[in-house]
């Protein structure tokens, strides 16, 4: 378990440091909670806009089906606002998504949210105990929108700006 964080801390410490050679870390208390709220925001946005457009969904729930369930579903666009001179197939279009919960037995429960928009994973989040502990966001491929990601241990990048977030004693 140790030596898995330190491996995890090290390398997260190797990619900030040699990104950061060539952008400012900004360290501001205040705009770094203001960007992670914009990466939370714009990533609830998405998946809720998702969910709710979903036509038909499956779940799978597998042996006892009191410990993992799986939801797949399709919706058909995320293009809504969109004037586009091509016209686009429904397959690049759509875009499929997949929310996984697993309980575990000393009461943790772990979910993971993907989404992808033609073929691109576009979201990654995972929740533990429904705290976002690790996000992805990539932009959208027919509508502008943000970037970015989010470690629970206060590195957040968001549009190319990084930011350290301050620490929450516990």
């Amino acid at each position: 378990m140790f030596f898995t964080r330190y491996c995890l801390g090290a390398a997260v410490g190797l990619f900030f440091s040699a990104v950061t050679a060539r952008a400012q870390l900004i360290t501001d208390p205040t705009q770094a909670t203001a960007a992670r709220d914009t990466l939370f925001q714009q990533a609830d946005m998405l998946r809720e806009r998702v969910q709710q457009t979903t036509p038909k969904f499956t779940v799978s729930r597998k042996g006892l089906a009191q410990q993992r369930h799986v939801v797949k579903g399709r919706t058909g666009e995320l293009t809504s606002n969109v004037a586009s001179t091509t016209p686009l197939s429904v397959a690049a279009k759509s875009s499929k998504w997949r929310h996984r919960t697993i309980h575990w037995y000393n009461g943790t429960t772990e979910e993971r949210f993907k989404l992808k928009q033609a073929g691109r994973t576009v979201l990654r989040e995972k929740r533990i105990n429904g705290v976002v502990t690790w996000l992805q966001l990539q932009p959208l491929l027919y509508k502008k929108s943000h970037s970015g990601s989010y470690l629970r241990e206060g590195y957040l990048v968001l549009d190319g700006k990084f930011y350290l977030l301050p620490k929450v004693p516990q």
